[in-house]
């Protein structure tokens, strides 16, 4: 087993994790721009360190590509964060899975690869994964819709920032492109703190134990999956294996959710039992589009 199947396994159960904790620190009253602003600056701390590793840059001209990276990366955040806030965990999780077959469409009209049947067959499948994700009830459904079109959003700005980072990688170094785009991301978290609803002093000791741990977890997860991708270019294969984290947002809702206070497993087995399924299929169709 490579290095590159094993780093996106544990960084799809980081997230999972993570993504808990952060649903569990919006429920103690800290908003989307606030829990974005803070966990970006959890990942530029993480990050920084990297500028004084690898190669020294030879030509400024190359810090262009993670501007753009990390600003496509602070797009898909951005949209995250607000999904967490505005819908369910169980739900987004799985349909993060998209993400590699986003992936495989922007690789392939970026670098010219010819699409393949499986791909058609893939998005089929993936579609009638989104139908059973959905819920039962009117109020679930308005919550389906933020999540749907969050996620979504959030899936295709991630696979462009994967396919360029597959791109143009090597070019720089992945120590470089992992400091110079979470520093962009960094940069571009500053024009939230306007949008703050309250002072910071506001956030109870409890709100902040939860951010924190979540955005430790995100943090480390993304700092890895940009070397895994920056070292060993497929970002194909490994965000199949991240697809993982869909399954394990699943079942870490309805085993373990009552510990972070998530009301989702309340749903009823029907509903996340379906969601399962539906996370499941979105593997196999991902699994598809990458044979």
């Amino acid at each position: 087993m490579e290095a590159y199947h094993v780093i996106p396994l544990l960084t799809g159960l980081c997230f999972a994790v993570g993504a808990l904790c952060i649903k569990r620190a919006t429920t103690l009253g800290l908003g989307p721009w606030r829990t974005t602003f803070f966990s970006n600056l959890v990942l530029f701390l993480m990050a920084a360190p990297f500028w004084f590793f690898g190669e020294p840059i030879r030509e400024w001209e190359s810090l262009g590509m993670p501007l753009f990276i990390g600003s496509i990366f602070f797009v898909g955040q951005l949209l995250w964060c607000l999904a967490i806030h505005k819908g369910d965990v169980s739900l987004l999780t799985p349909l993060m899975g998209t993400k590699a077959v986003f992936v495989a469409f922007v690789v392939s009209i970026w670098l010219g690869e010819d699409l393949s049947p499986l791909v058609w067959v893939a998005a089929v499948l993936s579609a009638i994964a989104v139908l059973l994700l959905r819920g039962r009830s009117e109020a679930e459904r308005k919550r389906v819709v933020y999540s749907l079109v969050l996620g979504l959003g959030c899936s295709i700005a991630y696979a462009v920032g994967d396919s360029a980072m597959q791109a143009f990688g090597s070019e720089l170094g992945y120590e470089k492109l992992i400091a110079g785009t979470f520093s962009v991301v960094m940069a571009w978290s500053l024009v939230l703190i306007p949008l703050f609803r309250g002072p910071v002093s506001e956030i109870s000791r409890t709100a902040w134990s939860w951010l924190l741990a979540g955005s430790a977890l995100w943090a480390v997860q993304s700092c890895l999956m940009a070397y895994a991708v920056g070292v060993y270019g497929k970002a194909a294969v490994i965000n199949v294996i991240y697809s993982s984290r869909g399954v394990w947002g699943v079942v870490l809702v309805w085993v373990v959710g009552h510990w972070f206070s998530n009301d989702e497993k309340a749903l009823g087995g029907d509903v996340l039992g379906r969601r399962l399924i539906g996370a499941l299929l979105l593997i196999v169709a991902i699994v598809a589009v990458m044979s």
